[in-house]
């Protein structure tokens, strides 16, 4: 509750918040009297994960919630949303990570004293000598799954190194809410070995998150094929992504534009964004569109065509059957009046530079120029 003290010691470390090691070859063990406390002040670690290439332990803790909520004499609100730090730990014998007493501020670099012990974000005293993560993320994002990639499938970059399933924050009101993507984090010599990155994102369906059952899928869990390929997992629907490689991105030629081969997005474009939040739920993620409703946008004069007809379908939408290919496709799509014009000229062009289109793009001036006549 507000401005609760914490106990101290904490008894809860007795039998909890931490790591225990037991015989794989005794049966009925209990886990105080057989079970050996590999490494303790450990909040909340669902990813857990063992590294063959080191023979090491690691683990990705959830940070403690509602430093604000608690404490709003020493924390704003954003400061409650952004503290503390969500932590990738390797694991050792005897290790202490300081929780309840400590928490990570990826700000300062450092683990400081927890308000409930006489902490003000500042004070470090006993968590000096608490072990620090070896990366840190941002808070509230609750990564759920660790995998080590020892797959040959992907590119020399990802071998070695450890994706983390982020299934996305509910506490960072009155912020938007973060995380619902993959994250991965290269890694030699068993330690980070440069900056993470978002490997898979998009999964939320929506551009700004404000309540977490607002998502359409949240990435919970990871597994890797016989084959090196990559399957996630999602909390909401239960659905599983298959991720493999299948070559080399394609080059650019002079106009920006990818060269023709189906299926390849421009993954760096302005409008990927855009489209990620407003055209993937129906055309989806390549394009393909979903048979007899929603019509695929490669190989399509509706989208390569005339780019005043097709401004006029993003900005006054489009009722009533059209038919592509052969294909006859009857659907409403409503109009995307959130979008301003750049944000129209951004999709627009890259639709039309991806799913192996190579049109030209489409200028802000031309859509203005549309909607201006609407």
């Amino acid at each position: 509750t507000m401005g609760s003290p914490g106990m101290d010691p904490c008894p809860i470390l007795e039998y909890a918040g931490g790591i225990w090691r037991f015989d794989a070859d005794q049966l009925n063990q209990d886990q105080l009297a057989d079970g050996h406390r590999y490494s303790t002040g450990i909040r909340h670690a669902v990813a857990l994960s063992w590294n063959p290439q080191n023979q090491r332990l690691y683990a990705v803790q959830h940070g403690r919630d509602q430093l604000h909520q608690f404490f709003p004499e020493l924390y704003t609100e954003e400061e409650g949303a952004e503290l503390p730090a969500e932590e990738f730990l390797l694991l050792s014998d005897g290790a202490d990570f300081g929780w309840p007493y400590c928490y990570y501020d990826p700000f300062s670099g450092q683990k400081v004293l927890a308000p409930e012990y006489g902490g003000d974000g500042k004070i470090r005293e006993r968590c000096e000598r608490k072990t620090d993560p070896i990366l840190a993320f941002p808070a509230h994002t609750a990564p759920n799954d660790l995998l080590f990639y020892t797959g040959q499938q992907f590119p020399e970059k990802y071998r070695g190194g450890a994706f983390i399933a982020f299934h996305g924050s509910w506490n960072r009101a009155p912020l938007e809410q973060k995380g619902y993507y993959v994250a991965f984090v290269p890694v030699k010599d068993g330690m980070p070995a440069g900056e993470w990155e978002v490997f898979a994102d998009g999964f939320t369906g929506l551009a700004t998150v404000r309540n977490p059952g607002d998502a359409e899928h949240r990435p919970v869990g990871l597994a890797m094929g016989p084959d090196g390929s990559l399957y996630i997992s999602d909390s909401r629907k239960g659905t599983v992504w298959r991720v493999y490689y299948t070559g080399e991105e394609q080059e650019l030629t002079e106009t920006g534009t990818e060269t023709d081969q189906p299926g390849v997005v421009l993954a760096d474009h302005p409008g990927r964004k855009v489209y990620n939040m407003t055209c993937l739920p129906c055309h989806q993620y390549d394009g393909s569109g979903v048979p007899g409703m929603h019509p695929p946008l490669g190989d399509s004069r509706w989208v390569t065509g005339d780019k005043e007809r097709l401004i006029r379908i993003v900005t006054e939408g489009l009722e009533g059957e059209i038919e592509i290919n052969g294909q006859t496709y009857n659907t409403v799509m409503a109009p995307l009046r959130q979008l301003d014009a750049q944000q129209v000229a951004d999709v627009l062009t890259f639709i039309r530079s991806s799913f192996g289109n190579q049109a030209s793009e489409v200028t802000r001036e031309e859509v203005e120029k549309v909607m201006q006549t609407r």
